[in-house]
């Protein structure tokens, strides 16, 4: 594995050192602007709920009453500092902008990404169920989803009922 790496470095460099760009790497890195909140939803029992607000898709024409249908949606993932995952909103089912968690921990950690709507409008098109799934696979692939983005340390005791917005970077 280091091997490889150390390769696909020194391939980038020679290339790069002779005023061609490589091919092998892209180095262009994904960046959201995400609106969240957490809130509790029961103190005493320790559930909690993080909701968000997202642009993607408008430039495709999806708007605010329409992000329902749109090909890319955001996913959440939440965890503790021991990689638990307390809870998490993955796809799969209606499109939604927030997930519920339960925690006792101070911090928590939450772990944003842009993943596949796979009831979007888009594969629509597709004559039969074979057809549709691969079409959503070559979706996913030619878009490279899921994009995972640097997660986000959140302190239960300090950071409830704040509205952020924060620009996130790929991983």
């Amino acid at each position: 594995m280091k091997k490889t790496i150390l390769i696909l470095s020194i391939t980038t460099i020679i290339a790069s050192s002779c005023g061609q760009k490589s091919n092998l790497i892209n180095h262009s890195k994904s960046k959201i602007e995400l609106a969240f909140e957490v809130t509790p939803d029961d103190f005493e029992r320790g559930l909690y709920n993080v909701e968000w607000k997202d642009t993607l898709g408008q430039s495709e024409g999806y708007q605010d009453d329409n992000l329902i249908n749109r090909p890319k949606e955001i996913w959440c993932v939440i965890t503790n500092y021991h990689n638990d995952t307390l809870g998490y909103y993955r796809g799969l089912s209606t499109a939604q902008t927030f997930a519920g968690f339960q925690s006792k921990d101070t911090i928590v950690i939450l772990n944003f990404m842009i993943g596949l709507n796979f009831f979007t409008d888009i594969f629509e098109d597709s004559q039969n169920w074979e057809n549709y799934i691969k079409a959503a696979r070559d979706y996913s692939k030619e878009n490279k989803l899921p994009i995972e983005f640097e997660p986000i340390q959140i302190n239960l005791k300090t950071d409830l009922r704040k509205k952020y917005v924060v620009e996130i970077k790929e991983k």
